[in-house]
């Protein structure tokens, strides 16, 4: 164990969101003597009843705690420093290909990259030991592009996700500087083959700075404790995801109004769209059993998942990664419906699950849990199976996490 690592998170460790940074950041505490975590996001309270629990090597550092500065300030100190104006000039010209509102994307990026380099060389006085990874790429992993390009740090990476990946999920479609951050950093990990065909293919020549590292998750139940032949009069279905267009949780909401058998549907996570749902839901027949379980943290779910049986995981999300969420369900030996968007088909297959056409209709998913209803208790035992070994095969944390240290430290 040797050195210092330098998370930049969106948030984490303060909630909500990036749950699944919890069992990397397990696994990476015991290959590093310290860890700085530093959230990058500048709406946070730091307020430790939203803190969780981090190891004891894990060192959270505030980076915006007191700063009230303007957009404009900020925005001012880009004609400070002679390298970030070349980065502006070089990113400007390609912005303007994407309308009116692009240019005015990328200074705000550039912006907040400056500000999150300018403090945090402050922070670790610029250490040339120091491991700097970004666990998105956005303006943090812009921030250590320019701090590498400006020889203050010498070992930069970062992930790179979804909606940091893929510009079509964004309005106009441009992510700036995408292509200039991968080149100026030592190494970039996509976490499916493919966001790297998708990078490979948009930005030539990069391929030597690509390589896929997987997320995983923590493991929680072996083999043998799984119930593989469970038994139920009703098909217990259960999703996870935030209530936003892009998850399209209404469309299984509708679907359930045309499967006539009994469903028990459990729904966790909440959002914007929790009162479109429940107007759904009120319409759908006495025979599906709905529960909306709002909210609940990383283990609350691991606690559901060990305490009630599901017979099937639905995500039918326009747009994806690699899902967490289909990750842990596979650990708990659940198989999975799913869209063939993103990543998704690197997951889940006809022999662990089944999965959808992205374009899909309420009745093409309703017909899919009445054929998985209709199975034989040995069929779903297989397809159990089959996701359990496939979770412990590529999805594992302990597996997955323990190389990308090595790779880290290399």
């Amino acid at each position: 164990m040797n050195s210092t690592l330098v998370i930049l998170s969106n948030r984490y460790p303060y909630i909500p969101g990036e749950e699944f940074l919890k069992a990397e950041l397990d696994v990476l505490s015991n290959h590093f003597e310290k860890i700085l975590l530093i959230p990058t996001n500048r709406d946070i309270i730091y307020d430790q009843k939203n803190c969780r629990d981090i190891p004891e090597n894990v060192e959270v550092i505030h980076l915006f705690e007191g700063d009230n500065r303007t957009s404009f300030s900020r925005v001012m100190d880009i004609l400070k420093s002679p390298i970030n104006m070349r980065w502006f000039r070089a990113e400007l010209s390609h912005s303007l290909h994407h309308g009116i509102k692009a240019p005015l994307i990328m200074l705000n990026r550039l912006a907040l990259a400056c500000e999150i380099k300018n403090k945090l060389q402050n922070i670790t006085g610029g250490n040339q030991d120091f491991i700097y990874y970004s666990y998105w790429l956005t303006p943090s992993a812009l921030a250590l592009a320019i701090l590498k390009e400006e020889g203050k740090i010498t070992r930069a990476i970062s992930r790179v996700h979804g909606g940091d990946l893929y510009a079509e999920r964004h309005s106009p479609a441009y992510i700036p500087f995408q292509g200039k951050v991968i080149s100026a950093l030592d190494r970039t990990y996509p976490i499916s083959e493919n966001g790297l065909k998708y990078l490979a293919q948009k930005h030539s020549g990069m391929e030597n700075k690509l390589l896929v590292q997987r997320l995983g998750t923590e493991p929680t139940l072996d083999f043998a404790q799984i119930n593989w032949n469970k038994q139920s009069d009703s098909l217990r279905v259960v999703s996870c995801s935030y209530l936003k267009p892009v998850k399209r949780i209404h469309l299984l909401a509708e679907a359930l109004k045309h499967c006539h058998f009994p469903v028990e549907w459990t729904h966790i996570g909440d959002g914007p769209q929790r009162e479109q749902i429940e107007g759904v839901v009120k319409t759908i027949p006495e025979q599906i059993k709905v529960k909306m379980l709002g909210n609940k943290t990383n283990d609350e779910i691991m606690e559901l998942y060990r305490t009630h049986e599901f017979d099937l995981f639905v995500n039918v999300s326009e747009s994806e990664g690699i899902p967490v969420t289909i990750m842990e369900a596979f650990s708990f030996g659940i198989p999975v419906l799913a869209t063939d968007v993103g990543g998704t088909s690197e997951v889940v297959n006809a022999d662990n699950g089944i999965l959808l056409q992205k374009d899909i209709e309420p009745l093409d998913i309703a017909t899919q849990l009445t054929n998985f209803y209709s199975m034989q208790i040995e069929e779903k035992a297989v397809k159990g199976k089959m996701a359990y070994s496939t979770w412990n095969n590529s999805y594992n944390a302990d597996k997955n996490y323990t190389k990308f240290a090595t790779l880290l430290k290399d």
